[in-house]
């Protein structure tokens, strides 16, 4: 058995992406590192990105998770 990675980017429950820093193009592990504010992040976190970021290629959809964020609403 092998051990996956974790993935902190995930679809909210509008189907909404949110991508995490470290797993965004233009984040640390990225290719363009032209984020304002994740471009030196290499490391994952929850709450950690943004919806405007792309997913690296080597995430798949499948392996997205999803997540309520009312909890940050309060």
């Amino acid at each position: 058995m092998t051990k996956r990675k974790k993935i902190y980017s995930f679809r909210d429950k509008n189907g909404v992406l949110f991508v995490n820093c470290a797993e965004c193009e233009r984040g640390g592990n990225g290719k363009l590192h032209n984020c304002s504010c994740g471009w030196n992040i290499k490391g994952g976190h929850y709450g950690q990105g943004c919806c405007a970021g792309t997913l690296l290629e080597n995430i798949t959809e499948e392996r997205l998770g999803r997540q309520d964020l009312t909890w940050r609403l309060k």
